[in-house]
């Protein structure tokens, strides 16, 4: 082998081991801790976050928006003189649901054993365009427990319970069956990190007829863990959006439009670690009223 050969080798290792150490890879480092994982450190599974079975609509569950918006009773009487961009806009839960869909007999939390329920959106646009539907989740609650979560609000000075819904684990994927009527439409999920920050994944078309599971991964970049205890940081369902394809014909955009969604699930890694005394905080958050003895010294 020529010098020339050699040296180029040598100057391609060195570029290789700069670029390792500028730019490492994305990824899940384990905290340290003194009890192993017993079987594995991938506890990967498939967990149904909604089913719809007892869900409600209305204030404080599920409800729906559109842009543009749709004009109201209570607008300026200068709107109510202008013609309403959005003819037909309701959301309900239905009775019915895919028959292909199985039902979950092992169920981590409690959701997708009945299979009874749907939810259904109505909806009609006045004007062909970039128009699109928004269906926002009821306020987040803690995936298992089922108990309220309240997200730090800078504006108010305070703690409030905004409208998500909870991923368990560090969530890989995302899957919703949907009912298509083969209406010119996109389908996006937006999911929010713990940072605050909102992700928009696209799920695909829903230009088809009947059921169908859609499916859209969740890109290593949207931060789901951090480097202390508890090491998972949850990520939220924040809207499910409906957008039209620009390019569809005007009168495909002012149809009378019907969907249907059913059962919402995650592939996700639900592995914690674990250590002795790892539940000490909720003893302390149960505890007598503190005496104030903290010292600054």
């Amino acid at each position: 082998m020529s010098k020339g050969k050699k040296a180029l080798i040598a100057m391609g290792i060195i570029a290789g081991i700069i670029c390792a150490l500028s730019f490492p890879k994305l990824g899940f480092s384990r905290l340290a801790v003194n009890v192993p994982a017993d079987i594995g450190e991938d506890q990967l599974m498939a967990v149904v976050v909604e089913d719809f079975e007892k869900s409600q609509v209305g204030e404080n569950n599920w409800i729906v928006k559109t842009e543009p918006k749709q004009f109201v009773k209570d607008d300026t009487e200068k709107k109510a003189k202008m013609k309403n961009p959005v003819t037909r806009l309701d959301l309900k839960v239905v009775a019915g649901g895919p028959n292909d869909m199985a039902v979950e007999e092992w169920s981590l939390t409690g959701l997708g054993k009945t299979k009874e329920k749907c939810l259904g959106l109505n909806f009609q646009f006045r004007y062909a365009g970039t128009n699109s539907v928004h269906i926002i989740p009821p306020l987040e609650v803690q995936w298992k427990e089922k108990t309220p979560v309240l997200t730090y609000n800078s504006a108010l000075g305070r703690g409030v319970q905004e409208p998500g819904i909870e991923l368990p684990g560090r969530s890989k994927a995302i899957s919703m069956w949907v009912h298509g009527r083969g209406h010119p439409y996109e389908l996006e999920v937006w999911v929010k990190d713990y940072r605050g920050d909102t992700h928009i994944l696209k799920m695909g078309s829903v230009n088809f007829v009947g059921w169908r599971p859609m499916k859209v991964e969740i890109p290593e970049s949207v931060p789901q863990s951090y480097a202390s205890y508890p090491q998972t940081r949850v990520t939220k369902i924040v809207r499910i959006v409906l957008r039209a394809v620009p390019s569809a014909h005007s009168e495909e955009l002012m149809e009378n439009t019907y969907f249907f969604f059913d059962q919402i699930k995650v592939l996700t890694d639900t592995y914690e670690v674990n250590f002795d005394g790892n539940e000490l905080h909720k003893a302390f958050d149960r505890g007598e009223k503190g005496s104030g003895g903290g010292t600054n010294k």
